[in-house]
């Protein structure tokens, strides 16, 4: 969700006080559509909010390569640490905000990373469009967390980004 709280972020305060900006793997927004958006998981999500979170994240959408049951077992913890309620909201206001229009504000070097098989990739193509001068990188075979699925090509994009914006 941090490519939408970045497009939120340059919405509301602009880019002055940022170098840069990347956007890993989400959206700034859609138009959204109640008849399509996915709304009929928040019931069983309220009763059951464990039992998704750990089918979440054992499922192929996070990782594609295997991860360690210990490893998994901290990204569901980690996620169960939001309240549920609180997790709802946060989710109504990502799939019902569309910070799009802010894409165009940003005049600072900004890179996009998205994942080729990841329902993201053509959302991503369209940010770029928007961001004059972006960047975009997309990484084959990874999961969402692609930092996680291929954390080398993942640190070399950031390094090579930020190196010349420390200057």
């Amino acid at each position: 969700m941090g490519a939408m709280e970045l497009a939120a972020y340059v919405d509301q305060f602009g880019t002055d006080t940022l170098a840069g900006l990347v956007f890993v793997d989400g959206w700034a927004g859609i138009a959204y559509d109640p008849n399509t958006t996915p709304w009929q998981w928040v019931p069983g999500f309220q009763k059951g909010g464990r039992k998704w979170t750990e089918e979440f994240v054992y499922s192929n959408y996070l990782f594609k390569k295997p991860q360690p049951e210990q490893y998994l077992k901290r990204w569901a913890q980690a996620m169960l640490q939001t309240p549920t309620n609180s997790a709802i909201a946060v989710w109504a206001g990502y799939f019902t905000s569309d910070y799009r229009p802010a894409l165009a504000k940003i005049d600072r070097p900004t890179l996009i990373i998205a994942s080729a098989q990841g329902p993201f990739v053509h959302i991503c193509q369209d940010m770029q469009k928007r961001v004059r001068g972006s960047r975009m990188e997309v990484l084959e075979n990874v999961g969402h967390a692609l930092f996680v699925d291929d954390p080398e090509r993942f640190n070399a994009l950031l390094d090579d980004f930020i190196r010349p914006l420390a200057r």
